[in-house]
């Protein structure tokens, strides 16, 4: 059993609230059992009644009122108090004793607190007795546990007992009458919405769960199966439970005629979910997280890949129904539930080990409680149908509004009377305007804004035709055309090609995933998304660092706007984009290397792991990424020895996490250590009109390195005189100094690349190297240095008398925004297209590409090309299959082009 750590010693639980008696007579106690022996044995059942409350003062006097006037008072009754702030453990000790109340540590889940309550009462409970599971913000009606227990104890094979659930506080409106879900992770309740109780879910029957609030269970079986999922610390943790039960032979029983009203406060939002442990603070993601996890730990296991993917596709495809509902937040939290829960497949299967030690019960007998696989496409259907007639009846009673108007001449807006509030409408939170909206979700609001402005930013771009140009090839058709080029031995590439392909190949296959395959499409949206994707990276890293949200909103747009002020994506560099739209998340896992540094922790290694995963998919994009990584490490290392440290494990992290893309990426890294100059190429084509940074020096403090499509250089000056300005803040400095020595590497690497040429991959041609990334990774590190200073800067200035720091301050702020602000205008206003353009893959005639695609004949086409001194050349390009596409460029090996003479 579980231990837990209580507030304070525990006393005996005794209950301070004396049953009332009924005054009905023996007759009218049993009315609506079926079985009056049964009531009997009711009546002798011991009773634990488990009240936990999390800043529940506003509905535990409506419970405490139920409970006194309930004919069947429980056995015992014990109240956990989970770190409430506002005044519920005050309240519950008044009205209960404090030796009943005991308090435990905030963000302990519904489950570990009735545990809590459950190795309290164990020593004077009945082990054969039951535990009725109570929520603050429930109440249930005067004969609810009488009739609770005069169906649970009519038969022993009867595991748990639940009634429906109402409204809050007496309303009519059913809730719930047993629970079940469908094969999508909804909610089945058994009643539609808004559904009245007039009697028509009066039988009782077997079903999957029902809800923890008023749950009956028998104490034995709580304990038999550990009580609830600790995975699960808000939702779904008693259908998870009841399906527990069904798999270990026990029945879970829906009781009519018991009835539990209940405000749902977490679920409605009404209680906030931030402070709770491991909960996310949007029910909605908490919820879908918790579904997810609820039906992957509960499945069969022949069922349980296709499940795997059934769920990964359709959160999916939910998210992209929810964007074109205008719900972002929705499509958000579905994607964040799905990586959070399908992300992490060793819980999964630790927690499917767990059941299978408790399972005995055939699946056939769990099968009967579910709905058919179809269920949740007909209520899809049915929802979608629904709101069509909605919206339709909605027009027509416009229009008509519309003509009665221009009928009678009115104007103005008319009061109508709408008539009486419902009951559980009552103090609820109103809606919030739209500033307090985007003020609540920063990273939602941010990352709209920035897609609106790149889809007006990307205007040229859109037609027909393969996006292409500078760096950038043609991307396939499909994802199948990746998979073939990273898994075949022999590649019809050119003249054809042995070599190993890069890893980053494969990496656009799995993502590919997510546009179902479409390649084209994938490339696409990294090229114009390159922004919004950048500013949400940025954001989550910064809040890591950072608490002020107006200097991390600015962080998140500086950052942001590197890859298109700078000509990176205008230039058909893919590789350095993906690269830094991965940078910020690689800060990020790598914030936690910060701790583990300087005490042991328990997932130490599991912030080394994530460094080196994210590190191996930006090296597979953009080679050069990992010596600067290495340096980086080393460095590490050396502070480390510096402060002392002698530990073998802490000095090695570092040097593990880099050194992972050596395994990862094999057999291609082996082929990029024997090979040292691919370290200076990345994704896509070596682009022979890259410009020598050593004729622009002067533009690499700035940002910029002569590549076509990027924005003035005067455009950076805020952001360069900012980042000086913050050398000044001293109570930061080590951290400052750091980000500057970021910026030393990147500006070091950029001047060792600006003396290197390199052969362009199967020609004997010679390019300069393109050294976007080092200057880019310069230019974020200037961005961090100016965040690190400009966060809770009033404290500093206001530990100094008036005088040069205040002038300083307010400066560097005003030139600070400026840079972003005109960033973003000459962006959506210049619309630069650099080398990007559309056009055919392969500039032959349609009946040579269609000749190529279906044999494996091939296309020579020579070009004459004459020099301004009058010289001839010929060159000739070779093209087989569909084209040099994007992939192709990591297997070319034997020149395909005649060198000129």
């Amino acid at each position: 059993m579980t231990s837990h750590h209580l507030a304070g010693p525990v006393e005996p639980v005794q209950s301070t609230v004396e049953p009332v008696q009924s005054t009905k007579s023996p007759g009218a106690e049993v009315a609506g059992s079926a079985d009056p022996v049964a009531s009997v044995a009711g009546r002798s059942a011991h009773v634990t009644a488990v009240i936990v409350a999390h800043n529940g003062e506003r509905w535990l006097p409506k419970l405490m009122s139920a409970l006194e006037l309930s004919t069947r008072f429980p056995d015992q009754l014990v109240a956990i108090d989970t770190g409430s702030t506002d005044g519920t453990a005050g309240y519950l000790d008044e009205a209960l004793g404090p030796t009943v109340v005991h308090t435990v540590g905030r963000g302990l889940g519904f489950g570990e607190a009735v545990q809590v309550a459950a190795d309290v009462t164990a020593p004077i409970a009945d082990p054969d007795g039951w535990l009725w599971l109570l929520h603050d913000d429930c109440a249930p009606s005067a004969d609810a546990l009488q009739e609770l227990l005069a169906v649970g104890t009519a038969d022993p094979t009867i595991s748990v007992v639940g009634g429906r659930i109402r409204a809050w506080p007496r309303a009519q409106r059913l809730l719930e009458v047993g629970v079940t879900v469908t094969g999508t992770g909804h909610r089945e309740t058994g009643v539609e919405i808004g559904e009245h109780d007039q009697g028509q879910h009066d039988r009782q029957h077997d079903v999957l769960s029902v809800s923890s609030a008023g749950m009956l269970v028998r104490r034995r079986v709580w304990e038999s199966l550990g009580g609830f999922d600790r995975e699960l610390p808000l939702f779904r943790d008693d259908l998870d439970f009841g399906w527990r039960v069904a798999k270990s032979g026990g029945r879970v029983v829906f009781a009519p005629a018991a009835v539990v009203f209940h405000a749902e406060a977490a679920a409605r939002g009404v209680r906030s979910l931030q402070d709770l442990a491991d909960v996310p603070a949007s029910p909605h993601r908490a919820d879908r997280q918790s579904a997810l996890f609820a039906l992957l730990a509960n499945c069969r296991g022949l069922a349980f890949p296709f499940q795997y993917a059934r769920l990964f596709l359709g959160s999916i495809l939910r998210a992209v129904f929810y964007l074109v509902g205008k719900l972002p937040a929705a499509a958000g939290n579905e994607l964040l539930a799905m990586a959070t829960v399908l992300g992490r497949p060793g819980r999964i299967l630790r927690a499917r080990a767990r059941r299978r030690a408790t399972s005995s019960a055939p699946h056939g007998r769990v099968r009967a409680l579910l709905p058919s696989w179809w269920t949740p496409y007909l209520n899809g259907l049915d929802s979608l149908l629904s709101r069509f007639a909605d919206t339709l009846r909605d027009t027509a009673a416009q229009v008509a509004a519309a003509a009665r108007r221009r009928r009678t001449g009115a104007t103005g807006i008319e009061a109508l009377e709408t008539g009486p509030v419902p009951e559980e409408a009552v103090d609820l939170p109103t809606g919030a305007g739209p500033v307090t909206w985007a003020l609540g979700h920063p990273v939602l609001t941010l990352a709209m804004l920035l897609t609106l402005a790149a889809a007006i930013a990307s205007r040229h771009l859109w037609g027909g035709g393969w996006l292409q140009g500078g760096a950038l090839l043609p991307a396939p058709a499909t994802s199948s055309d990746w998979w073939q080029t990273y898994t075949e031995s022999w590649h019809q590439v050119g003249l054809g090609s042995g070599e190993t392909p890069s890893p980053y190949i494969a990496v656009l296959g799995l993502v590919s995933a997510l546009v179902l395959g479409k390649a084209w499409l994938l490339v696409e949206l990294i090229v114009v998304l390159a922004v919004p994707l950048s500013a949400v990276g940025a954001y989550v890293a910064a809040r890591q660092l950072i608490d002020s949200l107006a200097v991390r909103v600015w962080m998140s747009v500086s950052y942001a706007l590197i890859p298109v002020l700078s000509g990176v994506v205008t230039s058909g560099h893919l590789g350095t984009t993906v690269a830094l739209l991965l940078l910020p998340w690689l800060f990020r896992v790598s914030l936690p290397l910060r701790a583990t540094a300087s005490r042991e922790t328990p997932n130490r290694w599991r912030a080394v792991f994530g460094v080196g995963l994210v590190l191996s998919v930006m090296v597979a994009f953009a080679p050069i990424s990992w010596p600067m990584a290495v340096v980086v490490a080393l460095a590490v290392v050396g502070l480390l020895v510096g402060s002392g440290e002698r530990r073998a494990g802490v000095l090695s992290r570092p040097l593990v996490a880099v050194a992972l893309p050596a395994a990862l990426l094999l057999p291609w890294s082996a082929r990029l250590l024997s090979e040292p100059s691919l370290l200076l190429t990345e994704a896509g084509r070596v682009d022979p009109g890259t410009a020598s940074v050593a004729d622009h020096a002067w533009l690499v403090p700035w940002g910029r390195f002569a590549a076509t499509g990027a924005a003035p250089w005067w455009l950076s000056v805020g952001l360069v005189l900012a980042a000086l300005a913050a050398l000044v803040r001293t109570d930061r400095r080590g951290i400052i100094a750091a980000a500057w020595a970021v910026i030393a590497l990147g500006l070091v690497t950029t001047a060792v690349m600006a003396t290197t040429s390199i052969t362009i991959p199967g020609t004997r041609d010679q390019a300069f190297v393109w050294v976007g990334l080092p200057v880019a990774v310069a230019h974020a590190a200037a961005i961090l240095a100016v965040g690190l200073a400009a966060d809770g800067v009033g404290r500093f200035i206001e530990a100094g008398h008036f005088g040069w720091r205040q002038p300083l301050a307010a400066m560097t702020a005003v030139i600070a925004l400026i840079g972003p602000v005109a960033g973003l205008v000459w962006w959506v206003a210049a619309a630069p297209q650099g080398d990007l353009t559309r056009a055919q893959a392969v500039p032959v005639p349609a009946y040579m590409s269609a000749a190529m695609r279906s044999s494996d004949q091939r296309v020579l086409v020579v070009h004459a090309e004459r020099s301004p001194t009058g010289a001839t050349s010929d060159t000739y390009t070779v093209y087989a299959g569909d084209g040099a596409r994007l992939g192709d460029d990591s297997v070319v090996s034997a020149p395909d082009r005649a060198v000129t003479y």
